[in-house]
């Protein structure tokens, strides 16, 4: 009886103990940011353009496989947008196309206009790359990654006015956390 009664409180703790394991997890991934942000302008491209378009970029990452965007623009100096991407790179560095936002293959055609809306979903499908830059095409978890990691922009390209970019803007994070995936060191990024 004495046995029995030591191995079932012996069994008890190791439950109370994964039950512990798996909540501390869980609580860890909920500290995580899923909500993104972009300032979209012309002093962030590289190089920097001299226009009066402006925009905005926001995302939330509904699931390990999916993030909702919507892209803001007005005033462009150009009315022919030619497409809008996720780009890998860090502020004032041009980097690979990692997911379009409108054009392209993956997604819908961007509005032609100076001003605009577009509303849409990422999937793995829709990451293209950048191969050159570690990130394979339909790596979903390597886009997240980046763009916890503040290495992600969003920019949209124009013609003739700017095929390279008219507004560009870093993406991150809507609220400060403190991540395993932060690799700045405790400082806070300029912005």
């Amino acid at each position: 009886m004495r046995k029995l009664l030591l191995f079932g409180l012996v069994a008890a703790l190791g439950v109370l103990g994964i039950s512990a394991v798996a909540l501390a997890s869980r609580s860890h991934d909920k500290g995580k940011s899923n909500d993104f942000k972009a300032k979209m302008n012309g002093w962030e491209e590289d190089p920097s353009q001299v226009t009066t378009g402006k925009g905005s970029f926001t995302a939330h990452i509904d699931s390990a496989t999916q993030i909702s965007f919507t892209l803001k623009f007005q005033d462009l100096e150009a009315t022919n947008v030619l497409f809008s991407h996720i780009h890998i790179g860090s502020r004032h560095e041009s980097g690979g196309v990692s997911a379009f936002l409108c054009g392209g293959t993956t997604q819908p055609a961007c509005p032609q206009a100076a001003s605009g809306t577009v509303n849409g979903t990422i999937l793995a499908d829709d990451i293209v790359g950048p191969t050159g830059q570690g990130v394979e095409p339909g790596n979903f978890a390597d886009l997240i990654r980046a763009m916890r990691r503040g290495e992600t922009y969003a920019n949209l390209h124009t013609n003739p006015r700017a095929p390279g970019g008219e507004i560009r803007g870093q993406i991150t994070k809507s609220k400060h956390h403190d991540d395993d995936d932060d690799h700045n060191g405790g400082k806070r990024k300029r912005h």
